[in-house]
This record gives structure tokens, C-alpha cells and sequence, in this order.
């Protein structure tokens, strides 16, 4: 399903590249895979393709699921299954504070330096330009005409 497009077209209909949408898949298809002889399921790239559109568009699940030929209650189930198989395998990508003394520490901490109440984090996002490999180059032209890759970070008070 991903073969009929180009690099280009992934990034702008997915926002991701043809490998990290693979890698996804590989990653959550153990959780999403259906073992039915009911009916037809939907294979574990499909069910990426959907929930990857739906994040990157924002769109309405009936628009969504007229893009992939099935029905909104599909897409809407697709859509829980990959985000918890996805929240299943956060903990390797994605760190917070363990303890309860860490959170209200940093809660402390981010109230005094800001008057912030209750935050735990602060998230923000940049393009950081760079030096583009030879291949796929193009994936890293933005809209601005330079080479960058976007960049998304959550920080504590300390900026870490």
C-alpha cells in the first residue's frame, strides 16, 4: 500500500517516510493484528495508514474512511486500537518523571521560576537545519526551501 506512492507523497498525506511508517507497523502489529475467519480483517499497514492519516489531518473519520473504502465505526476502532498499541510501546521513546517526588519537584520548581502551577513539562517544537544525506534529500526540504528536520521535545525545569 505504501509501494504506489512516492517518498513525497507519503510525507505529505502520513507526515512520515516510507521507512518509519514500516517501522511503526512492525512495532504495533503483534497488538493490532486480528486472528478472525468472520470476515476480512484489516492488515496491521492498513490499520497504520488509517490511524497515520486521521493524526496527520485531523480530518473526520467518515472523510477517512471514504480515503481507505471502509466504514467510519471501522476507522474509529482502528484508530483506539494503533494509539494504544502505540501508548503500550511509549516507554523506550519517551520518558517522564518515575516517582512522585520527581513530579513535585518539578511542579515546584516550574511555580517558582514562572508561576506555572501543575507542570510537569514544557513542549515545543523546531526546525533544526542541517547538512541533507544525497539520499532522499528531498525529504528534507521544508516549506521554506531549506534542509531541516522537525523536531519535537519536552523538557522539565532544568531543560532535560
Amino acid at each position: 500500500e505504501v509501494d504506489g506512492f512516492t517518498d513525497g507523497e507519503l510525507r505529505a498525506r502520513y507526515r512520515f517516510r516510507r521507512e518509519s511508517i514500516l517501522f511503526i507497523t512492525s512495532l504495533v502489529a503483534g497488538d493490532i493484528s486480528r486472528n478472525t475467519r468472520r470476515n476480512h480483517s484489516l492488515p496491521p499497514l492498513h490499520q497504520v495508514l488509517i490511524a497515520l492519516r486521521f493524526y496527520a489531518s485531523g480530518s473526520f473519520l467518515q472523510v477517512i474512511g471514504d480515503i481507505f473504502g471502509v466504514d467510519k465505526s471501522t476507522v474509529s476502532k482502528v484508530i483506539t486500537d494503533v494509539s494504544r498499541a502505540l501508548i503500550v510501546k511509549q516507554p523506550p521513546f519517551i520518558k517522564w518523571p518515575l516517582t512522585n517526588d520527581e513530579c513535585a519537584t518539578i511542579k515546584n520548581e516550574f511555580y517558582l521560576q514562572g508561576g506555572f502551577p501543575c507542570v510537569i513539562g514544557c513542549v515545543d517544537g523546531t526546525h533544526d537545519r542541517l547538512q541533507a544525506p544525497s539520499q532522499h534529500e528531498n525529504n528534507y526540504v521544508k516549506r521554506k526551501g531549506f534542509h531541516s528536520i522537525n523536531v519535537q521535545g519536552v523538557s522539565n525545569h532544568e531543560g532535560e
